[in-house]
């Protein structure tokens, strides 16, 4: 493991362990049902790119599915991603996630298929709630599981199983709704010879409320910024020099829910992105749908 990533994994750990000792659990307030808070925690906005945030009541249960579309040069990606998100409390949910590659493909190679199915968990480890706001930060941990070696996706690295760690902290108000999240991905060796590149990710965004109904609907807008760096690929025991890169992305999205159904849609551009070799294929842009329905 680089010394990045030790930094990053051992400077969350302790960000949580402190975080858990020195905050003392506040007295909870039911908010006013006003704006953002206009519904319960399951049906209020959230990240549409990035990761976490997914708390829900306790014994809630919602199903999603997340639909994303990649134009880059010579290259195209089309995936869906049924989901399902449980709350064991309101401070605790578990995510399932099963990607699946509807059409990926670049410089003439194609492929159609299951990827690395995901089993995140979310703590939610400091709540403050007052009538008006409520404040929160979490910590977030999945793990990829691998398909059948014959599904091989040369965009992820099917077939290595991947570690995630991160944290993330919002601020929800009535009208204004900020955050912010960091994390890493940690891939394993696929042999004793072959490792797929660490990623980190960094990421924040800040959303307005534009009308709402008490106990009905709420209507939002969003503007999101996503990075991503990824470090090279060692194939057979030798680094890639046509992988890893650095990109950041941004973009608005459109937020609706009402007490059973939500629908996240936006748009994201690449603002930045630098390969970190010379024949790689550069992204431009990425297209989400988000639906979700609460049981």
């Amino acid at each position: 493991m680089s010394r990045i990533f030790k930094v990053i994994f051992f400077s969350n750990l302790f960000l949580f362990f402190f975080n858990s000792i020195i905050f003392s659990k506040p007295e909870q307030i039911e908010p006013l049902k006003i704006g953002n808070l206009a519904l319960p925690s399951s049906q209020q906005p959230g990240p549409l790119i990035g990761f976490g945030q997914n708390m829900l009541d306790k014994g809630d249960l919602q199903l999603f599915n997340y639909t994303n579309y990649l134009k880059g040069e010579n290259k195209s990606y089309t995936e869906i991603v049924p989901s399902l998100l449980y709350g064991f409390t309101s401070d605790f949910s578990m995510y399932l996630q099963l990607p699946i590659a509807l059409k990926y493909k670049e410089n003439g190679y194609v492929f159609r298929g299951i990827q690395q199915s995901i089993i995140q968990f979310e703590y939610s480890f400091y709540n403050r709630t007052t009538l008006t706001e409520l404040n929160q930060i979490s910590v977030v941990a999945n793990v990829a599981l691998s398909p059948s070696p014959a599904n091989q996706n040369i965009r992820r690295g099917v077939g290595v199983e991947n570690f995630f760690l991160g944290f993330t902290a919002s601020h929800m108000s009535h009208t204004w709704y900020p955050f912010i999240s960091v994390g890493g991905i940690i891939s394993s060796k696929e042999d004793s010879k072959t490792k797929y590149g660490n990623q980190v990710l960094y990421e924040c965004g800040l959303s307005k409320n534009i009308s709402y109904k008490e106990d009905t609907y709420i209507l939002n807008w969003m503007i999101e910024f996503d990075g991503f760096y990824k470090q090279q690929n060692k194939i057979c025991g030798v680094i890639d020099p046509n992988s890893g890169s650095n990109t950041l992305l941004l973009g608005p999205s459109i937020w609706f829910s009402s007490s059973h159904f939500s629908l996240q849609v936006g748009f994201s551009g690449v603002v930045y992105e630098k390969g970190l070799g010379n024949q790689q294929n550069k992204n431009k842009y990425f297209l989400t749908i988000d639906m979700g329905y609460k049981f």
